[in-house]
């Protein structure tokens, strides 16, 4: 078993824990919120905030270095900034501490340069992670960040949470149809879109990421409307592509939108709470659970998918030649 994979296996437990830890944390919204990062963390970043926004609390998520090299000091004092990095050690994140210290730290690391330098640090617990590719690292910081957004518009998604990390540990038992399924399905020498709408957005970018790291395929991450807007044209390519459609406020419009695309050539992997049929789509079916808490059960897929199409490149999941898991230089 991999390194990646064992991660993989290990994230009911800790996505547990991190909620258990957190769930007495509150937040007061003082100042507009200002989340950054870089690769898993900037992604859950982008998820909170479209929660956020959704209930209409202002909020925005920037990458770490455009953050420290193109905004001013002036900008950062009319947020409230967190920092989030896994590891504590990203050189970006350092820097950004060094420059303006008034900041939340979310890591990983105890310990750590970033919890050192912080304000305030709250602490995922995942464990040490030392595949390239985030697993538990990613899900645990999405599960902690939508945490921390209920409490801030008046709600608690503890218990969908919960929910959803029953739900993933239920589907390992089907690790293997999935990757069977995926394998055959989804060829890893071609490129590969994947969609979605809402909430699913950021599971496809964080799926883009693992699968570019693993298996060093070309992965594109689009919103479903914004691949209409031009791209759709890909779709006389031979297109393949990987659409996430958990039921919530666009679920309809998506199934349609995934008909209408295999209908015209496309092969679509679809990720829902029930199959499509056409003899161009493949479902994998995943019980329901909160829109926006959907990313930690439908990343399993993907985490799957890199296992699975990084061994047909003949190549081991979460390995990698010429990148660092933590990275400490820009």
């Amino acid at each position: 078993m991999s390194k990646f994979f064992a991660e993989v296996n290990q994230q009911p437990s800790v996505i547990r824990e991190t909620i258990r830890l957190n769930e007495d944390v509150i937040l007061k919204p003082t100042k507009p919120f200002l989340f950054t990062g870089m690769g898993s963390s900037l992604a859950a970043s982008e998820l909170l905030v479209s929660y956020l926004n959704h209930f209409g609390i202002q909020a925005s998520a920037i990458d770490n270095s455009e953050l420290l090299y193109y905004y001013s000091d002036e900008f950062l004092n009319k947020h409230q900034v967190f920092v989030i990095s896994q590891s504590g050690e990203s050189f970006e994140a350092i820097e950004l501490a060094k420059r303006y210290p008034n900041i939340t730290a979310i890591t990983n690391s105890p310990g750590s340069s970033l919890a050192e330098k912080a304000s305030r640090v709250l602490y995922t617990v995942a464990g040490k992670e030392e595949a390239i590719a985030s697993s538990k690292s990613f899900t645990t910081t999405v599960a902690l960040l939508l945490l921390l957004g209920s409490k801030i518009v008046g709600g608690d998604l503890a218990a969908d949470l919960y929910h959803a990390v029953d739900i993933l540990e239920g589907q390992f038992v089907r690790a293997s149809e999935y990757q069977e399924q995926i394998g055959k399905f989804i060829n890893p020498n071609h490129p590969l879109v994947l969609l979605g709408r809402g909430p699913s957005i950021y599971t496809a970018r964080q799926g883009s990421l693992t699968l570019k790291e693993t298996a060093r395929m070309y992965v594109e991450a689009l919103s479903a409307p914004q691949f209409r807007h031009g791209p759709f044209e890909l779709i006389k390519e031979d297109l393949q592509a990987i659409f996430f459609n958990p039921e919530g406020i666009t679920h309809d419009i998506n199934q349609k939108y995934v008909l209408e695309m295999a209908e015209l050539g496309a092969k679509v992997l679809y990720v829902s709470d029930e199959a499509l049929e056409h003899e161009n789509i493949s479902s994998i079916v995943i019980p329901s659970v909160n829109e926006f808490v959907s990313v930690i059960t439908y990343s399993f897929v993907i985490q799957l998918a890199a296992v699975e199409l990084s061994s047909q490149r003949g190549l081991v999941a979460g390995e990698a030649e010429l990148i660092s898991k933590v990275t400490r230089k820009e």
